[in-house]
């Protein structure tokens, strides 16, 4: 299939004309060579017409590349017909292949129905439909072709049952299972022809306008073939002579479908046309109006949405900046882009998933709208996300406060408490018993330095020391060194920067080894690089352990930290997983 778009359209038209009119012309003249070619004198041409107009009617739709499937669904029904049509040949074999075919004939038209307009089944409703009804009407044709020399209905095409020529299909002669297996023929050809119309009723009912206006001349003709067959059906049992010239219109709806189609699809476009037309006008009018409403309101859609990407992540938010988590579902999804770059996210309707091309123009249009409402978007989120780090800032500090205040009366208030005493005996001790006194004097020299000791380490894991002496290159170096697994530091022309931004580089950094270290694997080894990027100052771990997928994993309470981390500082943070390809947190901060 993508062989075949790739074809230049003026190829694609010619080869298709001359194959439409290969066919055609080879039917015509066999047809014209049977002198007993039903209906009469429209024999030759009604069968001309219908291979024409199915072929015409698929080049058309081929120019456009929204209907393109469509006009290639339309061009097959025409091939197909003239195998059906063989049915005017006297030839045994031709006329055969065209006994078989009259079978699939309202099975492949059934299709082309309710695949419209986009040229695709759109719900497991209409497969299973045709299935139970086109699929048992074709194999109840076929076994009736094996069990017969004639064909098994007469149509208007078949008239000259009981002299037709011989069916060289046949495997024999049955009246008795001939007479049961028609009667189930036409039970399945009227649940198809009626239950086409039917289900175009309820789709058209459900879809929005502009689906709703391309289905109706569709939805008539399939309603008018109902009819049709209905009535010659009965006026055929009843004994009437009616039912021949019922049955020409019948078929003839078969060069009539094709025009309902087109008619269908021209009102697609010009509704579309109109829509745009509408869409640029109310722009320009109200130019401080929100785009989604807008293209709701053109589209006739209101379960359009408009997702915008939030710069430099691949995140994107609503108009009112809150985070957008599933862009794909059943909705249609076109991507607004610019310089290669996406922009905005335009979800809608599937059923109007054909219309891509109008929601890239209209975003086309509205470009510069679409962008200011962008950034507005993005500094709503912003500050929804600046409250929401605050507020978890504030209970982390809060806790950390909590920590600090147990380690300190757990640990060194506890060793203060018995250093007082200590000095108090000491005291005691230096009046009765010098020598005893110096002793214990010395004790508490000792313990005092284990609880310096003790301060030290525990003021080193507020700040470290190394990071405020000699800076990021350093401390990260050191942390490498005392990390469990093969660690990295790549920091080449790193200096000095504030101290709030190389705390929250150095603590992110951190808590990303510690997730390597408990996720990775034991296999695993880590890059920590570090670099400038004109006012960034960026950094990266990756790791090449069994990596996670954030879309079905999520994201842990210690990457909350980190983003919250580096965006306290007015930076951004990134984190990409892939199962079995190791995962990568990118960050940077503004350093000028």
């Amino acid at each position: 299939m993508r062989r075949w778009e790739s074809v230049p359209l003026a190829a694609r038209v010619v080869g298709i004309a001359v194959a439409g009119a290969s066919a055609a012309t080879a039917v015509g003249l066999l047809t014209a060579a049977n002198p007993d070619a039903q209906p009469g004198d429209l024999a030759i041409a009604l069968r001309v017409a219908l291979i024409s107009a199915l072929i015409a009617a698929g080049i058309y739709a081929q120019t456009s590349k929204v209907q393109a499937r469509m006009g290639g669904l339309l061009v097959a029904a025409g091939l197909l017909s003239s195998l059906w049509l063989l049915n005017g040949s006297s030839d045994r074999l031709a006329f055969s292949v065209g006994v078989v075919f009259t079978g699939f004939m309202p099975l492949l038209f059934a299709y082309l129905i309710l695949a419209h307009p986009t040229g695709r089944l759109p719900s497991n409703t209409e497969r299973r439909f045709l299935w139970l009804t086109g699929g048992v009407l074709a194999i109840l044709w076929l076994l009736a072709i094996a069990m017969t020399r004639q064909p098994p209905l007469r149509t208007a095409l078949l008239q000259c049952s009981p002299h037709c020529p011989n069916n060289v299909f046949t495997l024999g002669s049955a009246t008795d299972p001939v007479f049961a297996v028609r009667a189930a023929m036409v039970v399945e050809w009227l649940a198809v022809t009626w239950g086409t119309p039917v289900i175009v009723a309820r789709r058209a009912r459900l879809a929005p306008v502009p689906v709703r206006r391309s289905l109706t001349p569709v939805w008539v003709t399939a309603m008018a073939a109902a009819v049709l067959l209905t009535a010659s059906l009965a006026f055929h049992a009843a004994g009437g002579q009616a039912w021949v010239a019922l049955w020409v219109v019948y078929v003839a709806l078969v060069g009539v479908l094709p025009l309902a189609i087109l008619a269908g699809l021209a009102s697609e476009r010009a509704f579309m046309g109109q829509a745009l037309a509408d869409f640029v006008s109310e722009l320009a009018q109200v130019p401080a109006a929100d785009p989604e409403a807008l293209m709701a309101a053109a589209l006739r859609d209101p379960s359009l949405r408009i997702a915008y990407r939030r710069p430099g992540r691949a995140v994107f938010v609503d108009s009112a900046g809150v985070m957008v988590e599933n862009l794909s579902g059943e909705t249609a999804v076109t991507w607004i882009e610019r310089d290669h770059e996406p922009v905005a996210a335009v979800t809608y309707n599937s059923d109007l998933a054909g219309y891509e091309q109008f929601v890239q123009a209209a975003g086309a249009a509205a470009q510069i709208r679409l962008e200011t409402t962008q950034l507005e978007a993005d500094l709503k989120a912003s500050t929804a996300d600046l409250a929401s780090s605050r507020s978890r800032l504030v209970g982390m500090a809060h806790a950390e406060r909590r920590r600090l205040e147990r380690d300190l009366h757990d640990g060194v208030q506890q060793h203060l408490v018995g250093l007082r005493i200590k000095l108090d005996m000491a005291a005691e001790a230096l009046k009765e018993d010098p020598e005893q006194g110096e002793r214990a004097l010395a004790s508490v020299g000792r313990q005092m330095d284990d609880v310096l000791q003790e301060l030290r380490l525990l003021a080193r894991g507020i700040y470290p020391s190394l990071l405020h002496e000699c800076g990021l290159r350093e401390s990260l170096r050191a942390a490498a060194r005392s990390s469990p697994l093969a660690v990295s530091v790549r920091a080449a022309g790193i200096g000095r920067y504030p101290e709030e931004l190389e705390v929250a580089v150095y603590f992110c950094c951190l808590e990303a080894l510690q997730n390597v270290v408990k996720h990775a694997g034991s296999d695993a080894a880590a890059i920590v690089a570090l670099s400038r990027d004109g006012p960034w100052l960026c950094f990266e771990v990756h790791d090449t352990g069994v990596g996670f997928d954030p879309a079905e994993d999520g994201l842990g309470s210690g990457v909350v930290n980190m983003r919250d981390r580096i965006e306290a500082v007015g930076g951004v943070l990134e984190v990409k997983g892939r199962r079995g390809r190791g995962t990568s947190v990118r960050g940077r901060v503004p350093v000028a």
